[in-house]
């Protein structure tokens, strides 16, 4: 039976390079890095069993294995403690951005197999369009967009495009997957689609599931300034998403935009700190803690939130659970964190 679906073997000849002159202005100005996810410190002994089990199926080829956890993760939502999605942990098991290419090759190569093999599944789409679309930042480089040769743009356009072709095989698929939509908005945001698209795919995704935060983190770094937005549109679009939901999950998903705003970083925060909402962002802290447990890296996010909001009461509190735990993924070195710690316990008059 032939499916409906494009085959992997169509996907090169479907892509069209773009040259470096055709990259959006964006693009061509910002000192671009790659849009990764917050979630980049190391991760629970339980996580790290499950990430290590699932790369050993994708070596070995156990895709009915693989199909069958995605599809368990998808239904039951399950989340580790802090509230990240199992099926977010899923997907990021299986991508390998930072191996040389020789082995991304590799990766990718078993990523195509499954595909092809299993030509309804859903899962190994949006698997193999995660990888590529990091490999092609690996092609960019995180230097300024005017230090990027004419190779690492033709590489990168190349990559992310073919990541959206295999993407787009699969929009009409019997079983879909929340993690598809956010994978579009990241492959969206890397070809600089315009404001119009982007808004229309987030309308889709929150649609089909409207408690998935990482449409939401997406959609929130789309709209800072350093990408496609103007300076208040991410902190407007914090406060109309959690209006909403409303209630206690309104407050929650606003804290998980929050962390994607106020963060180590992300340029001048001081505009966002007197825009945003510090009770909310707390409000929404607790009700993620009741629901889901403490989680490090949260810990760690409300400090430094505390910090940049002036509140050395709730920071100090977060620096006594937290001790000397700190995460390299909301500070960025240790002795940021220890200065701040200081500060919050008044040892210093720093900053």
């Amino acid at each position: 039976m032939t499916s409906r679906f494009l085959p992997v073997t169509l996907t090169l000849a479907l892509l069209v390079p773009v040259a470096p002159c055709a990259m959006s202005q964006v693009q061509q100005r910002v000192p671009l890095t790659q849009p990764a996810a917050q979630e980049s410190d190391p991760i629970s002994d339980s996580e790290g069993q499950m990430v290590h089990q699932l790369r050993k199926q994708l070596v070995t080829e156990q895709f009915d294995d693989l199909d069958r956890t995605a599809n368990e993760f998808r239904q039951e939502k399950s989340r580790w403690p802090g509230g990240k999605w199992k099926l977010r942990t899923f997907y990021e098991a299986l991508d390998s951005p930072h191996q040389t290419d020789k082995d991304t090759v590799e990766h990718l190569e078993h990523l195509r197999r499954w595909m092809t093999q299993r030509p309804e599944s859903v899962t190994a789409r949006v698997a193999l369009a995660t990888s590529l679309t990091r490999w092609a930042w690996v092609a960019r480089g995180n230097g300024l967009a005017n230090t990027v040769t004419a190779e690492g743009w033709q590489l990168f356009s190349q990559r992310a495009n073919e990541a959206q072709v295999v993407l787009e095989g699969s929009r009409d698929m019997k079983i879909m997957c929340p993690q598809w939509y956010s994978e579009e908005m990241v492959v969206g945001l890397a070809l600089g689609w315009d404001a119009s698209r982007m808004e229309e795919l987030f309308n889709r995704a929150v649609q089909f599931e409207p408690a998935y935060p990482y449409f939401y983190k997406q959609r929130a770094n789309y709209l800072l300034p350093k990408w496609y937005g103007k300076p208040n549109d991410a902190v407007e679009f914090a406060k109309n998403s959690a209006d909403h939901l409303g209630g206690d999950l309104g407050d929650m998903m606003y804290w998980e935009i929050a962390t994607v705003i106020i963060k180590r970083g992300n340029g001048n925060l001081e505009q966002y700190v007197q825009a945003m909402d510090w009770h909310r962002i707390q409000n929404g802290y607790r009700y993620m803690r009741t629901q889901f447990g403490p989680n490090r890296q949260q810990q760690n996010q409300l400090a430094f939130m505390a910090y940049k909001f002036n509140d050395r009461e709730v920071a100090q509190m977060q620096f006594a659970s937290i001790s000397n735990d700190w995460s390299s993924g909301v500070w960025r070195d240790r002795n940021f964190f220890e200065k701040v710690r200081d500060w919050s316990t008044g040892h210093t008059s720093w900053p």
